[in-house]
C-alpha cells in the first residue's frame, strides 16, 4: 500500500502531487508501526510495545498535519488524515488503558482501525 502511494506521488504534479506528498510524509511512520502491531498477538507485550508506538506516530502526525499551511484544495483530504489519525489516537489510548486494568478489558480496536481507514481512504481519493 505504501509502495503504491509513493509510485502515485512520483506521477502526480501540482497541488494535488503537493498535497499527497505532505500526507504521506507524514503519516508513512504511522502505517509502518501501525502494520506491526496487527502483526502482534492481541495480549503480548509486544502488541502493548506497538500499541504505544502507533500512539506516539499518530500524535507527532497529527501535530505536523495541524501545522502545516495547506492549500483549499488540500484542506479537504487534510482533515480526513486528521479524523484518521484522531480515531487512531483515541483507539490505542483505550486499548492501551483497557489493557492496564486487571483482569485485562476486551477493547474491539479493529473496528476502530477500519473507521480510521476509510477517513483516509475518503480523503486520499479525491487526490487520484
Amino acid at each position: 500500500m505504501i509502495a503504491a502511494a509513493a509510485l502515485f506521488v512520483l506521477t502526480t504534479g501540482g497541488a494535488a502531487g503537493d498535497c499527497v506528498r505532505l500526507l504521506q510524509s507524514s503519516t508513512i511512520p504511522v502505517e509502518k508501526a501501525l502494520t506491526l502491531f496487527e502483526s502482534k498477538s492481541g495480549n503480548s507485550a509486544e502488541a502493548l510495545l506497538a500499541a504505544r508506538e502507533v500512539l506516539a506516530r499518530a500524535q507527532e502526525a497529527r501535530g505536523r498535519l495541524e501545522a502545516a499551511r495547506v492549500s483549499a484544495f488540500c484542506a479537504p483530504s487534510r482533515s480526513e488524515e486528521l479524523i484518521y489519525l484522531n480515531h487512531l489516537t483515541l483507539g490505542f489510548t483505550g486499548w492501551i488503558a483497557a489493557r492496564a486494568r486487571r483482569p485485562p478489558k476486551e477493547y474491539d480496536l479493529a473496528s476502530v482501525i477500519r473507521r480510521a481507514r476509510t477517513h483516509r481512504a475518503r480523503g486520499r481519493s479525491r487526490l487520484q
